[in-house]
């Protein structure tokens, strides 16, 4: 999130740019990525076109950043008139920033983005901590570390193994905290201590998950190496990894997860190095923010590790022991988050569970999401002990049950892991509350960097999500567009699930960059209800100078049905000074195939055309369409000024034909093979099969069946589909005077009638090899009968 000072301080960053279509900076990596509060770090940017950047940008508060150098075209022109300018392509993949970090920054991960001329980056992810950081270093190398700090790497190859030497003292104790697996790296991290004649003197694996973890007590002084390695000796680029190493605090664990808001919970700690304490009061504000948020614990040495801690506004229980069979079960009440621990092998935890009235319960289970190695099966029973429902995974590793709870009625809750493990880790929060199931909506968009043209246009796809039943209208509009952009509201109703929003860019719109914010507001309960759309990432709008290119479709609306075919005309404009080509072309549209076209110099009118498969959705949907052209080396994208509805409606049957005894619906084309024969022969080499199949929907009765361009020569038998079947076979007799040596195609077209209406419907085309007797064949076997290769 950028910060009100930083918006302020930025505002619309005005730019001089001539070119249309600079390239958009592209950020592929940071390098170092950890970073220590309260210092100064130079770090190299690498991605593609870093030579233009103006600014660095930066979710949260207290960091600061200076471009350093920057990058000189290799080679510039000198012209001897006028009117030739050179346009520099920025070819600059590296670039160097200052970092400044304030000593009250917080901790954990920030995005960090680019802009320049032509847009804002995508976001790259940096970290920052409480103790100084380092890289690795060569292969092969111990590198020096002094403790405690933080260590990033990579084991790049196969074969490859990271080592760090530093110094220690009798009787310190040591933490070593590996993330890997933890951070998504598909490295399985080994992690060896040597002392200073090459000696193991500890070693770790899979302490947290895959990752390794180790807490020594130094038994000499002296040199040590700390040695990470992949377990199975595999490695690459993406197998990456961070070392936290020093006499440190460290939070194994705490319990309970969370508490109420207004109230203060005594929270038991396990870990190393906390000075003693085994449990610290945690004061939950009435204000405090609801859902989770890291703590962590604070000695003289400094800062621990994080752990998940979540604050609620719904009742707390603590479990109370002995609670492992049912004549113990603690008893609770509806709505209630319960905090509990599996303490040991074969632990059950047993709860006895009433709720006010008739109403649905969920029950949920948090234990994994809060770092718990517990795997829960969580059941249901009703009083007498009868299992009503029982689960493990809802969707990933915790539990989850839904169920009908009647007033006055008691239900047995049981919780323990699915493999019978226990001890004081395996913590857990069971919320029982009743469903959330007042009607809401949410706005989501695919997009997150948008850029339109001075007098040109950007359509954003908006895509509604309905719950609990909602279905009203919603109206999308921009909440914080910038001078010279407009956007006319787009509305969806009930049958809508997504629509498109146009900015529209004036002429003199200001060229530069800002955060985008659209909002969605609906109504429930004749009351206005408004959420932020949700972009894939923090939206930004930058206005580039005037494009090349603008297009317009027509009609306003369209009306068409499954299984056919439609068209748009389309008109581009281009302004003076540009006659390039352009491309016209649909967002995808699913159901319905709208091949792009291109307009060569000098045509300016087309049309798209909208095949519609024969099970596209029923309904309205929005087409968008959007020209693409190529000037000064850039790619340059105007949109029309709004989406074209698109009703589709469903037709009444559908055919196909296909191979008889084909389990399937098929749809793709075949082909049948016959000799040209006399009608009296007696060999069956001139004669073939297939069947016509139909998915009815709707269309009850009989259906008749013909042949359409069926060859000179070929005879059929066919009968039509009788009202209580679903295909019909259709007989081929080939005879002599059919052409011979060519594939030739007809088609099966049928015809019923229904509401009032004739339908009429082809199939795909049928492909039919006739092949010339050979002297012996017309008289014998049909076993040397010649066929294509492929057919059937």
């Amino acid at each position: 999130m950028v910060t009100p000072q930083k918006l302020a301080a930025l505002g619309t960053v005005l730019l001089a740019w001539s070119a249309w279509g600079q390239a958009v900076p592209r950020l592929d990596a940071l390098s170092p990525s950890w970073f220590q509060r309260g210092t100064t770090n130079e770090i190299t940017l690498s991605g593609e076109a870093l030579g233009q950047l103006t600014e660095v940008l930066f979710s949260g508060s207290g960091i600061r950043a200076h471009l350093l150098e920057r990058p000189t075209p290799p080679v510039t022109l000198e012209s001897s008139g006028v009117g030739l300018t050179a346009v520099a392509v920025d070819l600059v993949k590296n670039r160097s920033i200052r970092l400044e970090i304030s000593p009250d920054a917080a901790l954990g991960s920030r995005e960090l983005r680019v802009a320049g001329p032509s847009g804002v980056s995508n976001p790259q992810t940096l970290q920052l901590s409480d103790v100084p950081e380092l890289k690795e270093g060569k292969p092969g190398e111990a590198t020096p570390l002094t403790l405690p700090a933080g260590v990033s790497g990579v084991i790049s190859a196969s074969t490859e193994s990271d080592s760090f030497r530093f110094p220690a003292r009798a009787g310190q104790k040591l933490t070593f905290d590996v993330q890997a697996n933890r951070m998504g790296s598909p490295l399985d991290p080994t992690l060896i201590l040597l002392n200073a004649q090459g000696q193991e003197v500890a070693r770790s694996e899979d302490a947290h998950g895959l990752d390794p973890f180790l807490e020594f007590t130094v038994p000499a002084d002296g040199e040590y190496v700390a040695k990470v390695q992949d377990l199975r000796f595999q490695g690459g680029g993406d197998y990456r990894y961070r070392i936290l190493a020093g006499e440190l605090p460290y939070l194994e664990y705490l319990f309970p997860f969370g508490g109420r808001r207004g109230t203060t919970v005594p929270v038991q700690l396990s870990g190393y190095q906390l000075a003693g304490a085994d449990t610290m009061n945690v004061q939950i504000a009435t204000d405090a923010p609801l859902g989770r948020q890291e703590i962590r614990a604070r000695t003289a040495r400094g800062l621990s590790n994080p752990q998940p801690f979540e604050a609620g506004d719904l009742p707390e229980f603590l479990e109370v022991e002995p609670n492992s069979a049912t004549n113990t079960a603690n008893r609770v009440s509806v709505p209630v988050v319960i905090n509990g621990r599996i303490g040991e092998t074969n632990d059950v935890d047993f709860f006895r569970l009433t709720v006010p009235t008739d109403q649905k319960v969920v029950l949920d289970v948090q234990a994994r999401r809060f770092g718990s190695p517990l795997d829960a099966l969580l059941t249901l029973q009703d009083a007498q002990g009868n299992v009503l429902q029982r689960n493990d995974d809802s969707g990933g590793p915790d539990a989850r049950l839904e169920f009908d709870a009647k007033k006055d009625t008691e239900y047995l809750v049981s919780l323990r892991d699915l493999t019978d493990r226990g001890g004081p880790r395996l913590g857990y929060r069971l919320t029982a509350q009743a469903p959330n199931l007042a009607p809401n909506f949410a706005v989501k968009s695919p997009a997150g960097r948008i850029r339109v043209h001075q007098g040109g246009r950007w359509a954003i796809r908006c895509n509604l999500e309905r719950q609990n039943g909602f279905d009203g209208l919603v109206r999308i509009e921009g909440g914080n567009l910038p001078a010279g952009v407009t956007a006319a509201p787009l509305v969806l109703g009930p049958g809508n699930s997504f629509g498109w929003l146009v900015l529209t860019a004036a002429e003199n719109a200001p060229l530069g960059y800002s955060p985008l914010q659209l909002i969605a507001v609906g109504e429930r309960q004749g009351q206005a209800v408004s959420h932020p759309v949700q972009f894939a990432e923090a939206a930004w709008l930058t206005i580039l100078p005037a494009t090349p290119v603008t297009v317009d479709v027509g009609p306003w609306s369209l009306l068409t049905e499954q299984n056919s075919s439609t068209t748009l005309e389309v008109s581009v404009l281009r302004r003076v000074g540009f006659s390039g080509e352009v491309r016209v072309l649909a967002e995808d549209l699913p159901g319905v195939s709208i091949p792009a076209v291109t307009l060569a110099p000098g045509q300016s009118r087309a049309k798209l055309v909208l095949n519609l498969a024969n099970g596209a959705e029923v309904g309205i949907r929005p087409v968008m369409v959007r020209a693409e052209a190529i000037a000064e080396a850039r790619t340059n994208v105007s949109y029309a000024t709004q989406a074209v509805p698109l009703q589709t409606q469903g037709i009444a049957m559908f055919l196909t034909a296909m191979l008889p005894g084909s389990p399937f619906f098929r749809t793709d084309g075949f082909r049948l093979s016959a000799v040209a024969l006399p009608t009296n022969s007696t060999s069956s080499a001139n004669q073939t099969e297939f069947v016509v199949k139909v998915d009815r929907r709707g269309l009850p009765g009989e259906i008749a069946l013909v042949l359409e361009d069926l060859p000179k020569g070929v005879v059929a038998t066919l009968n039509p589909i009788a009202a209580d079947k679903n295909e019909a076979s259709i007989k081929l007799l080939v005879s002599d005077q059919a052409e011979t040596g060519k594939e030739l195609r007809f088609f099966a077209v049928g015809s019923a009638t229904h509401q009032d209406r004739i339908w009429r419907q082809k199939t795909q085309p049928i492909t039919l090899f006739i092949a010339a007797p050979e002297k012996e064949t017309a008289a014998t076997s049909p076993a040397s009968t010649p066929a294509p290769p492929g057919a059937k």
